[in-house]
C-alpha cells in the first residue's frame, strides 16, 4: 500500500469532502481516500500504481471541483468594478420588483391571509440559495442521484430521467413544508417571549449576513464554523442516492432538510419563530419552491459547476443576502428586552365591538392592511387616556398580533375593531410593531 497526497479546490462543507472520497474511491487502485476539508487536501492510499490527476478530475470535475498535485494558490481575481456595479442593480431591482408585488393589490386578490414579508423573503432566499455556492452540496447530491436514472435507449426520457428528478423535488418540497409546520407547532407551545423572539430574528440576520460575505468571498462558510450534518445522516443518504427503489427519491429529496446549509438553517430559526403548524410550513415551503428551478436544472443536465458567467449573479445573491440580513436584525431589534408573550395565542381574538371610551380620553386609530399599518405614525398627547382602536381589516400572520415594547403590551388583532388602552407618562416616541418586528410603526407623544 502507498499514499499520495492531492489538493481539490472548490471544497466548502462535509458534504463535499464525503462527495469527493465517494468518487475517489471509484479509481481503480484506490483502496481508502482520507479528505482534509480545512486544508483542502485528500490522502490516497492505493495498490501498485498511483492513481493519476486526470483520473482524479475524471471523477469530480462534473461536481465543480478541480484535483491538482500541488496546491494552487494563484492570486484572488479582482472583480471589475463593472461588474460589482451589474451586481448591485440586479440586487436592487429583485428587492425593488419584491416591493412593488407586496404593496400591489396581487396580494389582496390571492386572499392572502399570512404574512406576505415574511412568505416573499423564503421564497426569493431560496431563489438566491439556489444561485449561490452555498447551496452547491445539494445541487451535487441532485446531480450524483441524478447520475443514477440515465436515459437509456427504448426507455422513454420523461420514465427514466424527468420522473426522479421531479420526485426528488417533491419530497423535498413537501417535507420541508411538513417539518416547518412541526418547528412552527412548536415555536407556537414554547410561548415565546419578546425577548426570545428578537433573539432568533437576530440570530436569522446574523446567520444572513455571514452567507452573503460568504457569497461574496469575504467570509468561511458555515460548516468551517462548527455547523455541521451528523456523520451518519451523510452514510445514509449516500447508501440512499444508489438505491433504486421508486421511493427513494422522495425520501433523499426530503432528507437534503437536515444537510447543513446556511440558508435551510435561517428559515428554520423563522419556521420556529412563526408559532403555528401553516405560517411555519409556508415559510420551508415555500423556500424550497424558490430552490427548485436551478436544482432541478442541475439534475436534468448533470452538471453543477462555477462558471465565471455565474460571477455577476452570485455577487448579486450575495449582495441580496446582506440587505435581507439588515433587514431581519432590524426587525430583531424592535423586540429587545420585551420579556411579554409575542406569539399569537392559539384560540380566534375576539374583536371588542362595544368600544368603552374612557372620560376624558384621546383617540387615535389605525387600519391593519397588507400593506401594512396605516398610518404608521401616530400622534398623542402626554398623560391623557388614549383609546388605541386597531381596525383588522386585512390581518396577517405577521399583524395578528400587536406589541409595544416600552409599555408592556402584546395583544391578538382580529378582523373588526380592536381597542388597546395605555396612557403615556413621557414625550418622546414610542415604537410598535407586530410581533414578528417586520411590520412596524410608532407612536409620538407630544407635551
Amino acid at each position: 500500500m502507498h499514499t499520495r497526497k492531492v489538493y481539490v479546490e472548490g471544497m466548502h462543507c462535509d458534504a463535499c469532502s464525503a462527495l469527493v472520497e465517494r468518487q475517489f474511491r471509484r479509481v481503480a487502485g484506490v483502496r481508502q481516500v482520507r479528505v482534509n476539508l480545512a486544508d483542502g487536501s485528500a490522502d490516497i492510499t492505493y495498490e501498485n500504481r498511483s492513481p493519476g490527476i486526470g483520473a482524479l478530475n475524471e471523477q469530480v470535475t462534473k461536481f465543480g471541483y478541480a484535483v491538482s498535485a500541488a496546491r494552487q494558490t494563484p492570486p484572488r481575481e479582482k472583480a471589475p468594478p463593472k461588474q460589482w456595479a451589474v451586481a448591485a442593480l440586479i440586487a436592487a431591482g429583485m428587492i425593488g420588483l419584491f416591493a412593488l408585488l407586496q404593496n400591489s393589490g396581487l396580494v389582496k386578490a390571492a386572499g392572502a391571509s399570512a404574512t406576505g414579508i415574511t412568505y416573499g423573503v423564503a421564497l426569493l432566499v431560496g431563489i438566491v440559495a439556489s444561485l449561490s455556492t452555498c447551496l452547491a452540496v445539494v445541487g451535487a447530491i441532485v446531480i450524483s442521484f441524478a447520475e443514477m436514472y440515465p436515459s437509456t435507449p427504448g426507455t422513454g426520457t420523461v420514465a427514466a430521467v424527468v420522473q426522479p428528478n421531479l420526485l426528488f423535488h417533491v419530497g423535498r418540497i413537501g417535507l420541508f413544508a411538513a417539518l416547518g409546520g412541526a418547528l412552527g407547532l412548536v415555536g407556537g407551545e414554547l410561548s415565546l417571549s419578546g425577548r426570545t423572539m428578537s433573539v432568533l430574528t437576530i440570530g436569522v440576520g446574523i446567520v444572513m449576513a455571514l452567507l452573503g460575505l460568504n457569497i461574496l468571498g469575504f467570509a468561511p462558510s458555515l460548516t468551517r464554523l462548527g455547523i455541521r450534518m451528523p456523520a451518519r445522516l451523510t452514510t445514509h443518504m449516500e447508501a440512499m442516492q444508489k438505491s433504486r427503489s421508486p421511493v427513494m427519491p422522495l425520501v433523499l429529496g426530503g432528507l437534503t432538510f437536515f444537510l447543513p446549509c446556511g440558508f435551510t438553517q435561517s428559515m428554520q430559526i423563522m419556521a420556529l419563530g412563526s408559532g403555528s403548524f401553516q405560517r411555519g410550513a409556508l415559510i420551508m415551503g415555500l423556500f424550497a419552491v424558490g430552490t427548485f428551478p436551478i436544482l432541478f436544472a442541475a439534475g436534468m443536465t448533470a452538471s453543477w459547476t462555477r462558471r465565471r458567467n455565474m460571477a455577476v449573479m452570485q455577487k448579486a445573491a450575495g449582495l441580496l443576502v446582506i440587505a435581507f440580513a439588515v433587514f431581519t436584525i432590524s426587525s430583531g431589534t424592535r423586540l429587545v428586552g420585551f420579556t411579554g408573550r409575542v406569539t399569537p395565542s392559539t384560540a380566534s381574538p375576539v374583536p371588542d365591538t362595544q368600544e368603552m371610551a374612557i372620560p376624558g380620553s384621546q383617540r387615535m386609530e389605525m387600519h391593519v392592511t397588507y400593506g401594512g399599518f396605516e398610518p404608521a405614525v401616530l400622534h398623542v398627547k402626554k398623560d391623557v387616556p388614549v383609546t388605541f382602536v386597531v381596525y383588522g381589516d386585512e390581518v396577517t400572520g405577521c399583524t395578528n398580533r400587536i406589541v409595544i415594547p416600552s409599555l408592556g403590551i402584546s395583544q391578538d388583532i382580529g378582523p373588526g375593531q380592536n381597542v388597546i388602552r395605555f396612557t403615556p407618562r413621557d414625550s418622546g416616541t414610542i415604537p410598535y410593531s407586530c410581533w414578528m418586528g417586520m411590520v412596524h410603526g410608532s407612536i409620538v407623544v407630544d407635551n
